[in-house]
């Protein structure tokens, strides 16, 4: 078995393995081959070969991600984990899993995350669910009339860097979004060649306060890129907007944080909502990860962690985390510690969702010491995990 990054003419056969693995054979690939041309982020492959030529490949997307208002950090976003069925069974994924921690801890992507096909193959190698979703489906014909929607128009071009600015603002209330450059804002706003997107904006006091955009859809369900409001008011006056839909869409569908506000606005029977993980993530680096990361204001401690990380070894041990002012930092210590717990219980707690507290419910860490939990806890205090891209 050799492993190695794709690179020149190699990177043609990762579509063979695609192809096989997600399309059922088609040859165009077309998403996969426009992917590049649309995200602004760079892709690098891993490759896992024989004798018989490429076997498996995981993919890892440049990404940056929100924690918070103020952070940003680099986050490795896998794609394309796939192996050729000959040779499945045999570990080839699981060692380009592997590979694909070490090259994300050399080019400093100090977390990761991922959508599984099997929350359990991928728990193997560290990674763990974060995040909780809302997924409503909503049907037009429940939705009221409110005056607040005769603010509501249809965005322009010229709206685009206020659009923007409030989704960065949005994105600042937790942890986990993408921090999306040019091309993502194009492939979600633009037009594309067969459909238009329609985008509308709640504006009031000349500020954008909420927008909605979709594309496509059929008269039975449609499905909304994105619908995020800063108040309930603009919120609000978007569902009004939803209704006048209700000759040509019988329901929307969306997705939304676990702690929307939508029931506030308007509850029934029919209203479906399923909630569940969004996506599965992992700490890559966790001294780099923890000392990436800002506190509350008013948070002071320290910590001793012990971490256990079986495929990524430089983050097995004990760990000294102090932090004051907002600053974290992490050094290797031989004293006892005071909380124990794998990397999947530590992501989970980095990301915020679920909390320090709640895998400790759940039995997911060793408690040593009162004091270190409860400095545990002041450390990762913060806002929950929401992420609303797919990659």
């Amino acid at each position: 078995m050799e492993i190695r990054v794709l690179t020149g003419e190699e990177l043609e056969l990762e579509y063979y393995v695609w192809s096989q693995a997600f399309e059922r054979g088609d040859r165009e690939m077309r998403w996969w081959r426009e992917f590049p041309q649309k995200n602004d982020e760079s892709v690098c492959t891993i490759g896992v070969f024989d004798e018989a030529g490429l076997q498996a490949t995981v993919a890892i997307i440049d990404y940056r991600i929100h924690l918070g208002p103020e952070v940003v950090v680099p986050m490795g976003g896998l794609g394309g984990v796939a192996c050729l069925p000959a040779r499945r069974g045999r570990g080839y994924a699981g060692a380009g899993l592997k590979a694909s921690l070490e090259r994300m801890r050399e080019v400093g992507q100090v977390t990761s995350m991922l959508f599984p096909f099997s929350f359990e193959y991928y728990q193997r190698f560290g990674w763990e669910w974060i995040g909780l979703e809302r997924h409503y489906t909503l049907p037009t014909r429940i939705l009221r009339a409110v005056p607040e929607t005769e603010n509501v128009r249809a965005a322009t071009l010229e709206d685009r860097p206020a659009i923007i600015a409030l989704y960065t603002q949005f994105a600042g209330r937790y942890r986990g979004c993408v921090r999306r450059g040019p091309k993502t804002w194009a492939a979600i706003l633009d037009d594309e060649e067969k459909q238009y997107t329609y985008t509308y904006v709640y504006e009031q006091d000349g500020q954008i306060e909420g927008y909605l955009t979709y594309r496509g859809g059929k008269e039975e369900k449609t499905e909304l890129r994105e619908f995020l409001s800063l108040t309930p008011r603009a919120q609000r006056a978007l569902l009004g907007l939803l209704k006048r839909h209700e000759m040509q869409v019988e329901k929307f569908h969306w997705n939304a944080p676990a702690e929307d506000p939508l029931w506030s606005q308007r509850y029934h029977w029919d209203i479906e909502t399923v909630l569940r993980p969004k996506t599965m993530g992992r700490l890559v680096d966790v001294p780099d990860a923890l000392q990436a990361w800002k506190p509350e204001n008013e948070a002071r401690g320290a910590v001793n962690l012990a971490v256990q990380d079986e495929c990524a070894p430089w983050n097995t041990g004990t760990w000294r985390v102090e932090f004051a002012e907002r600053e974290v930092s992490v050094r290797p210590t031989h004293d006892a510690p005071h909380v124990s717990l794998d990397i999947q219980a530590l992501s989970q707690a980095y990301f915020g969702t679920p909390t320090v507290a709640e895998i400790r419910a759940a039995d997911r860490l060793t408690v040593h010491d009162e004091s270190g939990y409860a400095a545990l806890c002041q450390l990762l205090a913060g806002p929950p995990m929401w992420l609303n891209d797919d990659f």
